[in-house]
């Protein structure tokens, strides 16, 4: 049943279209009260103001970068937020895959070992697979391999590997902030066009993918 949800909210560069013209449309009415707010008065609480809490406000969620292409070391550092178990996964099953574009190559990253995998050129039409207006700077992709997953928890691993993935992606968010870099995730990825990019069987998922790259001032 989960294989069918995820059937049925694939994207291909068609429906990335027919959402581009949904989302023109698309006029929100007027909410002026919460209709799932109870009737209780609220109790204000103490705003925290700890480094966390700047590092929250830190992150920026931006669609434009300059073209400065990130330094090894700021690779490392938005990668390597993946690392030392920053992600709680499931059974330790650990279904959640890496991979990335970055200086015009694709790439799988090792998140055991901390290290990339060339996998060839990106392709010329990265763009219109990832639906921005131009190709960024580096974009991360978070794949999951989770047979395993269904094998032990059944149709509740769906729910386990997304919890998962939103989890790395907020991990990775805020290591951008950390490094002074903006960036967005990216919700409309045509979904088959990314496995083949990157050279994965089209049984495996694309959770979601981030745009990533250096802020302009």
């Amino acid at each position: 049943m989960f294989d069918d949800f995820w059937a049925a909210s694939r994207f291909s560069p068609l429906h990335q279209r027919r959402l581009g013209d949904r989302l023109r449309d698309f006029r929100p009415p007027p909410q002026l009260v919460d209709p799932l707010e109870p009737p209780t008065p609220p109790v204000p609480l103490p705003r925290p103001n700890d480094r966390l809490q700047k590092l929250f406000r830190a992150r920026r969620s931006t669609r434009e970068f300059t073209g400065e292409p990130l330094s090894d070391k700021q690779l490392g550092a938005v990668l390597g937020a993946l690392s030392d178990d920053s992600v709680p996964s499931a059974g330790g099953l650990n279904p959640l895959r890496c991979y990335a574009f970055v200086h015009g190559r694709a790439v799988r990253y090792d998140i055991r070992r901390h290290a990339l995998q060339d996998l060839g050129p990106a392709p010329d039409d990265l763009a219109q697979i990832l639906g921005t207006p131009s190709t960024p700077p580096l974009t991360i992709v978070l794949v999951l391999a989770d047979k395993d997953s269904f094998e032990k928890y059944g149709e509740r691993a769906g729910r386990f590997g997304l919890i998962e993935a939103g989890a790395a992606a907020q991990t990775i968010c805020l290591r951008l902030a950390q490094e002074k870099l903006g960036g967005h995730l990216l919700g409309g990825v045509a979904d088959n066009e990314m496995l083949h990019s990157l050279g994965l069987p089209r049984e495996l998922r694309v959770a979601t993918a981030i745009a990533c790259g250096h802020m302009i001032t």
